[in-house]
């Protein structure tokens, strides 16, 4: 069974001499070789610090190279990275680390996330900052062991656990996504038939989809290096350095939210030559607008592609070629789905026209092993040898599926998932604010912008509810980017609030933030 650390072995012995990972922001570079010898050198001193084969390490930063470094490390040593959004709020991170039982983790040189870090690995835990040492933790850069030392290398057993992942639960707090060493390699080779990724066709990758995310983390980083490509990361944010990184290392794979796409075809300093060299444009985590997808197809020479799957899961559905529909998708490799009436079983199928739940098979090699310490959580979603995944399309005459929306209220913005109760908390407790409710809104941007229906005091204004929730504990793309100041909300007899009601609202009344 392959481990990631086996995939650069391989690469390192076909090609040596090739560029690995390129950090555009500080040209910092690694071929396989160098690749292969810095991923030995901090495996031993991780190992030197006590990691070991199958203990858990919090990996907490944006795709650089330090990232890619210590995943590696870990995968070297048999442990497991918990791969944790770099977005969430310390306290979050650390109940987080503490339910997987980490040993040590890798941290921006973040004060408060460090001393809430530190006291959950303890005085013998391994803190590591990227960036230099701060009080508690100790400096990436000076984490390198003696290779000689190195036990050797695990042969890891398919059913063991390989990662981590978090997404978004019913209660708002992440759930941990166990995956085992069987998902590697059929979820790199499903992307790797999507896209023609083969080795030889030396792929230049921009890793804008974060390493916390699965398509980011298999479809990105693990099949550039599986297939000797060139891994780019980038801190650039703004439309223009992300034209300029694009256009300085000629990318030819790129995967993001169509936000990103959005923003960079709207910056005054687009033009089509400056991303001429991208052979690969795709995206998920919301549906790309008609009009954009026009625009791409018009002005790029590129193969897109719209691909439709969740953590537990990876890619399940995809659209190759979308044209001017572009939330229809087709079942893809080691996929097996059903689209069955809500609230059914497997065999309570729907009909051409209809909608219901999509429902992918469990016994795919590429479906999640559970949620961590969460049985209850996980028989709920795979039930009957089923995963149920809470999206909803509508069966097409030709067999191919629309997607439609989500069976349950949690919103899809900007590629996250935000939980409408965790807004909720974070507003109500306003002086000013009576009542609210948090629905997703259809958007251009977003895909869903977070709208904050809100029932409060004449003279509060939309600014000061924007700075309470910048202030507090919630995560900045949980902020909602809208409000509707209303006189009440839709409840029914029970006192629950009706969602469907508040969605149905004029957005012209919207106030933007």
């Amino acid at each position: 069974m392959h481990s990631a650390y086996e995939l650069i072995a391989a690469a390192a012995s076909r090609t040596p001499g090739q560029p690995a990972l390129v950090d555009d922001l500080t040209g910092l570079s690694f071929t396989y070789g160098e690749l292969l010898d810095e991923v030995d050198a901090v495996a031993a001193a991780l190992a030197e610090r006590g990691v070991a084969r199958g203990m858990r390490f919090a990996t907490v930063l944006p795709n650089n190279i330090e990232h890619c470094l210590t995943i590696l490390a870990l995968a070297r040593l048999g442990a497991v990275p918990a791969l944790m959004n770099v977005r969430l709020p310390p306290g979050e991170l650390a109940q987080l680390m503490d339910q997987a039982g980490v040993v040590g983790a890798l941290l921006l040189p973040d004060p408060t996330l460090v001393a809430a870090t530190r006291e959950v690995v303890g005085s013998s835990g391994t803190v590591l900052c990227a960036g230099g040492a701060t009080e508690g933790a100790e400096a990436f850069g000076e984490c390198r062991g003696d290779v000689d030392s190195l036990p050797p290398v695990p042969e890891v057993e398919r059913d063991e656990l390989a990662y981590i992942f978090y997404t978004s639960g019913t209660t708002g707090l992440p759930k941990g996504v166990l995956l085992s060493h069987k998902t590697t390699l059929p979820r790199i080779v499903w992307i790797s038939a999507l896209t023609g990724v083969r080795a030889g066709t030396h792929t230049r990758t921009l890793g804008m989809a974060p390493l916390s995310h699965a398509i980011g983390f298999y479809g990105n980083f693990l099949m550039s290096l599986a297939y000797s490509g060139t891994y780019f990361t980038s801190s650039a944010l703004d439309p223009e350095s992300l034209l300029s990184c694009i256009e300085r290392n000629e990318i030819s794979l790129v995967f993001t939210v169509p936000t990103f796409y959005f923003a960079l075809m709207s910056a005054p300093g687009y033009r089509p030559e400056r991303l001429s060299s991208i052979r690969n444009l795709m995206w998920g985590g919301a549906t790309i607008r008609p009009d954009l997808l026009r625009s791409i197809n018009e002005d790029l020479d590129v193969t897109t592609s719209h691909l439709y799957g969740t953590t537990e899961t990876m890619v399940s559905l995809y659209n190759h070629a979308p044209g001017d529909e572009p939330t229809r998708l087709q079942p893809g490799l080691f996929s097996s789905v059903r689209l069955v009436e809500f609230g059914g079983g497997p065999d309570d199928l729907v009909g051409v026209g209809e909608e219901g739940e999509l429902l992918i098979s469990a016994a795919s090699d590429t479906i999640f092993d559970g949620y961590l310490d969460m049985q209850d959580e996980t028989a709920g979603k795979v039930r009957d040898g089923w995963y149920h995944t809470g999206d909803t399309f509508r069966l097409r005459p030709d067999g191919d599926l629309e997607y439609s929306g989500r069976v349950d209220d949690i919103i899809r913005s900007g590629g996250e998932n935000v939980h409408p109760d965790e807004v909720e908390a974070a507003l109500s407790d306003h002086p000013a604010v009576g009542d609210l409710g948090v629905v997703g809104f259809p958007d251009d941007y977003w895909g869903e912008m977070v709208v904050a229906c809100v029932v409060c005091d004449d003279d509060t204004s939309v600014a000061e509810l924007d700075s309470w929730c910048r202030e507090g504990p919630l995560a900045d793309y949980k902020r909602p980017r809208g409000y509707l100041m209303l006189e009440s909300l839709p409840r029914n007899a029970a006192n629950k609030l009706l969602r469907t009601e508040l969605r149905m609202i004029d957005p012209g009344i919207l106030q933007r933030i």
